[in-house]
């Protein structure tokens, strides 16, 4: 009779067990109806999507003050690159694959050099006001450094731009998947 009060007690605490997870996870998930966060945190001021034709898109990534700072004297200015990634996964779904190699890439091209001053496009810093991250570029072989990245100026130098809102909406690039041969200099 013991062995049997004290079996249905685990099996009840299991099932207890088992219901709280179940519904902790149903509460703590984000209901399909709920906005992403785009919003500012440690080394993200915005970011925004802008759609261009056939399906590709931009992410627009503001880099915060702090972000450029710990680029330049972090110990290890990857943790931006991370805490970045998962402000652009937040704000942007279905981010998977190559698509998340190239998007990632240029992310962390754009990070990692976003301390070096230069004029450029209208700003003071070499990588932009924004990091302009293009679903059209072409993923790299991963074992390719990020330094690497440098040849292709974080990937904006290779494949073509689809039309879009912005001007004339053809680039230079338009077309070629690789303008200056960085493929084969990184190879």
């Amino acid at each position: 009779m013991k062995r049997s009060r004290l079996g249905a007690r685990k099996l009840i605490a299991w099932i207890a067990g088992l219901l709280t997870i179940v519904s902790s996870t149903l509460t703590l998930a984000t209901p399909a109806s709920a906005a992403p966060y785009c919003g500012p945190s440690r080394f993200v001021e915005s970011i925004e999507t802008v759609n261009w034709a056939e399906e590709e898109f931009q992410i627009l990534v503001k880099p915060t003050g702090e972000a450029r700072w710990h680029a330049a004297f972090a110990a290890n200015p990857r943790d931006a690159v991370v805490e970045q990634w998962h402000a652009v996964q937040r704000c942007v779904p279905g981010l998977y694959g190559k698509l998340a190699d190239t998007i990632w890439d240029q992310l962390e091209c754009h990070q990692l050099n976003s301390w070096i001053p230069a004029k450029r496009e209208g700003s003071n810093w070499a990588t932009g006001e924004t990091y302009d991250l293009e679903s059209w570029r072409p993923t790299l072989p991963r074992w390719v450094d990020g330094q690497e990245l440098i040849f292709t100026a974080c990937l904006n130098i290779l494949g073509g731009r689809p039309e879009g809102p912005y001007g004339d909406g053809i680039r230079p690039d338009a077309g070629q998947t690789d303008l200056r041969e960085a493929l084969s200099r990184i190879a």
